[in-house]
């Protein structure tokens, strides 16, 4: 997600447009979203009753390219907040995203096609830009012929014995070291290890190796703060990582992944919490292999990545 900074005058328009666009300013989750974005503006939150400026009064204020596309990742955030998702947000939401010469933006069509019900359209949409994917696109163009059978074998829910005894040896580690936690982990949760059956393609276990190092569970709470820490790690891409959260924990839109939709279920604190944990940190969770970490203790890495 990119960063927002403001003078003082565009800070007040942009918090009191972000209550409008939640359209439910006195909902809990609305005032926890206003508190994180006045934090980032060094600004207080505006009362509930305040007024929402002209689209144009906003585009005014806010003049630059970059601003104008962070301000409008929180007014996006922001219409994501209550569910359900109505047309008429939506509406409302594009109007701004005109004024500030974004009506393109492409979580503004994902939400789009949310209200219109068009779901593969949606999943097209987000899932072409979800960063994890970019990683296992990297792996298939960077592997040898090996590796791509590999992950060919493990797309298609099939076992790969030799992958599988590497993970399973991990249950031979040190408790404290990320391997073995990594190990526990998955069979706490009966989630197959990459090379059993139905494992993941080893490209993807950056996610549970991650669980492993923050010790998050699986829950919507843990995934909450899992998806936030990751997007604080991912620089402007995260941005996608905290619509996806939003669209399959709030808004219960069905997204291609094992994890149940849910409805009004996202804890914004606990979400922005774990997003600037990320953002403090060192890991590159796109680009981090866990397997160079798997012999070293998770305290050691925390210290070595800077995780606090």
């Amino acid at each position: 997600m990119l960063d927002l900074r403001l003078p003082a005058d565009a800070a007040t328009l942009t918090l009191a447009t972000v209550a409008a666009i939640s359209d439910q300013p006195t909902h809990p989750r609305v005032r926890d979203y206003l508190d994180v974005v006045a934090r980032e503006l060094g600004a207080t939150p505006p009362a509930p009753d305040v007024a929402a400026p002209d689209p144009e009064a906003l585009a005014a204020a806010v003049n630059d390219d970059d601003a104008r596309e962070a301000t409008l990742q929180r007014l996006l955030i922001a219409a994501m907040l209550v569910p359900p998702l109505t047309g008429e947000r939506v509406a409302q939401l594009e109007r701004y995203a005109a004024a500030l010469g974004r009506a393109r933006e492409p979580a503004l069509l994902d939400l789009r096609r949310l209200v219109r019900g068009r779901k593969r359209a949606l999943t097209m949409g987000l899932m072409g830009r979800f960063p994890p994917l970019d990683r296992m696109k990297r792996a298939w163009r960077g592997g040898s012929w090996g590796a791509r059978w590999r992950m060919m074998k493990a797309f298609a829910r099939l076992a790969d014995g030799r992958t599988a005894a590497r993970y399973v040896a991990l249950g031979e580690l040190p408790d404290e070291t990320l391997g073995r936690r990594f190990f526990e982990h998955c069979r706490a949760h009966d989630f197959p290890l990459p090379g059993e059956r139905r494992g993941l393609p080893e490209p993807g276990v950056f996610h549970d190796m991650g669980h492993a190092l923050l010790g998050h569970d699986t829950d919507i709470i843990g995934e909450t703060r899992m998806a936030g820490f990751e997007a604080g790690t991912m620089g402007p891409q995260g941005f996608v990582m905290l619509e996806f959260t939003l669209l399959l924990f709030n808004l219960g839109a069905p997204l291609p992944t094992d994890a149940e939709p849910q409805v009004d279920k996202v804890d914004i604190p606990s979400l922005f919490d774990a997003f600037a944990r990320g953002r403090a940190s060192s890991l590159d969770v796109l680009r981090w292999d866990p397997w160079e970490d798997v012999e070293t203790p998770v305290a050691e890495l925390r210290a070595r990545y800077q995780i606090a």
